[in-house]
């Protein structure tokens, strides 16, 4: 197989760009990429004859921050220009519809589109929901356009790559055909993501993401100010967005919760936790949750986030907007402390059926499938 690979945020950088970079790195270490075609990219060990970067994207990205929509647009139109022969051609979600187009035509490539969060209107509706409810409003015409951008890319994608059970169900009640969706969980390095040696000192509950009205944040706040746990701290990693700086202002003064903004590398962070609360409304397949697992965490989490955590067994699952089960859940966990390190230990044990390396196994095994090859079940 001759794969090219596309995608605009910037090569081997945290959440989209790591996982890009992880996928690619799998392809190319066994002998299938052709060329893959990034926005930016820092230091990686890849080959720069199989890496096609935009060092101006790197002022894009910085000009259009809460713009993703002109960021990607711009990028796709780059990206075509740089296509080379192949027979898959495997581009993002809003990033490649003008680059799937000339990969189809001018090459004859199958086509698989990566929808890295649930189906695009349902998406929609979950974030219209919570904006409404905390009163932000969002640019109504450009995110019509954002839309009608993505259906048109899932129209003429052969196949959709999906990371979770909750993105595949949200594109099957939407009407996308089962046989062309691919379910391709992602995956984590558990060597740098890896247990404390020891428990941390005190009682900690950490939250890794922006913070932000997607994630769920306000209703983490809110159970956590009902808890009031003795000793005990809740560390919040992320950039906080405009949605929510409201929302979140008011909890500044509280000496218990710590806004950290952001962190280049989260590894000693997880070491530092006793759980990761992650209630967030839409996701794809958030890598926090491999991290946070791998680092023997249990989690408290909501069927959104696209964990591969098991409700009981790794964690507490909770629904959306519940601040009372969020905070029933920690409560729960802060009191049994040997169910916390059991869930612990499951937590890692079950991180360690989803490196990158099976993540790119699962990820070939649908391009073979496509071709026709035969896949190698063993990796399913």
């Amino acid at each position: 197989m001759q794969i090219v690979y596309t995608h605009s945020a910037k090569f081997a950088g945290p959440g989209m760009g790591s996982i890009a970079y992880q996928l690619v790195r799998q392809l190319y270490q066994r002998g299938h990429l052709q060329r893959a075609i990034v926005g930016y990219a820092d230091q990686h060990d890849l080959p720069r004859s199989h890496i096609v970067e935009f060092p101006w994207m790197r002022l894009v990205a910085r000009l259009a921050r809460d713009r993703g929509w002109l960021r990607d647009f711009i990028f796709d139109r780059a990206a075509a220009a740089y296509l080379t022969e192949c027979n898959i051609f495997h581009g993002w979600s809003h990033q490649c519809l003008h680059s799937l187009r000339k990969a189809r035509a001018r090459y004859g490539a199958t086509i698989f589109l990566e929808r890295q969060n649930s189906h695009e209107l349902h998406q929609h509706r979950l974030l219209a929901e919570e904006y409404e409810r905390w009163g932000y409003r969002e640019h109504a015409g450009i995110r019509s356009r954002v839309i009608e951008h993505a259906l048109t890319e899932y129209e003429e994608a052969d196949y959709i790559t999906v990371p979770s059970e909750f993105v595949y169900e949200s594109m099957v009640a939407e009407g996308i055909p089962r046989q062309r969706l691919c379910l391709t969980p992602y995956g984590v390095d558990v060597q740098r993501f890896h247990p404390a040696q020891e428990e941390p000192e005190v009682f900690r509950v950490l939250f890794v993401g922006q913070v932000g009205l997607r994630k769920g944040v306000p209703y983490l706040l809110q159970a956590w100010q009902k808890l009031k746990i003795p000793d005990a701290e809740l560390w919040l990693v992320g950039r906080i967005t405009p949605d929510a700086q409201k929302v979140v202002s008011s909890y500044m003064a509280d000496p218990s919760i710590h806004f950290l903004g952001h962190v280049a590398d989260t590894a000693a962070l997880y070491r530092k936790a006793s759980i990761l609360a992650f209630p967030t409304i839409e996701e794809g397949s958030a890598l926090v949750t491999y991290e946070a697992m791998a680092s023997g965490l249990p989690l408290v989490y909501t069927y959104n986030s696209g964990a591969v955590a098991r409700d009981g067994v790794e964690g507490i699952q909770t629904p959306i907007r519940d601040p009372e089960s969020i905070a029933a859940a920690i409560e729960h966990l802060y009191a049994e402390p040997d169910l916390r390190r059991r869930m612990a230990c499951a937590a890692r044990g079950r991180a360690k059926a989803y490196t990158w390396e099976r993540a790119g196994e699962r990820l070939l095994n649908a391009y073979k499938a496509a071709c026709g090859e035969e896949s190698d079940r063993a990796s399913l």
